[in-house]
């Protein structure tokens, strides 16, 4: 069972999404208002978990992600929130987000976003545009990709899915699921994880 602080402004937003947690397994341990409540929370409740809005009171969503992943490298960070732009998105990522979900997006995206992040992978929802990330055309470059298998990898760092995957090259999931096996061996990975974290650290 998963230990969950939820970080939102709106109190019936924090209900309902607590309700959903609760009822698929996980703890809630608490809620949070505001940016700096968020950061008290997270000290004086040691969530596993930290369910994060970028635009709350008092501090930016983005400041509570990196204050988190400075003093509690470990901690696990999903933003949901409204805020589609591309400012915003590279911010969150920036500071260390590991997942970016829109609000109306479906309870099954929220929760497979918190499962991918668990075990330390990082999933952008639909609707949420790829900022580039840096190095990452440098290092996708290195392993000696063809051009398919250079698209492929370059989404795998942003955590999609196969199905997204195939959706956005207009071929089916199983071919992905060829090219993901191929980026991997190329690089050594053991798993679609591994590989898309080499990626972005590179």
């Amino acid at each position: 069972m998963t230990r969950i602080l939820i970080v939102d402004d709106h109190p019936v937003f924090r209900r309902g999404l607590a309700f959903l947690l609760e009822t698929t397994g996980h703890e809630v341990v608490g809620e949070a208002a505001s940016g700096t409540e968020a950061l008290t929370a997270v000290r004086e409740l040691r969530p596993e978990l930290v369910v994060l809005d970028m635009g709350l009171p008092e501090l930016h969503g983005a400041r509570v992600a990196a204050s988190i992943r400075t003093e509690y490298p470990h901690v696990r960070i999903v933003a949901v929130t409204m805020y589609d732009d591309e400012s915003t998105i590279a911010q969150a990522l920036e500071a260390g987000v590991d997942g970016y979900v829109l609000k109306d997006a479906a309870p099954e995206q929220i929760l497979a976003a918190i499962e991918a992040a668990k075990c330390g992978a990082r999933v952008l929802g639909s609707g949420v545009a790829m900022p580039p990330i840096p190095h990452t055309h440098e290092a996708i470059s290195r392993h000696g990709f063809t051009t398919r298998e250079r698209e492929v990898a370059e989404m795998l760092t942003h955590g999609l899915s196969n199905r997204t995957i195939a959706g956005r090259l207009g071929v089916s999931e199983k071919t992905v699921a060829n090219y993901v096996v191929s980026v991997r061996q190329k690089m050594g990975a053991a798993s679609r994880y591994d590989a898309a974290r080499m990626l972005r650290e590179e």
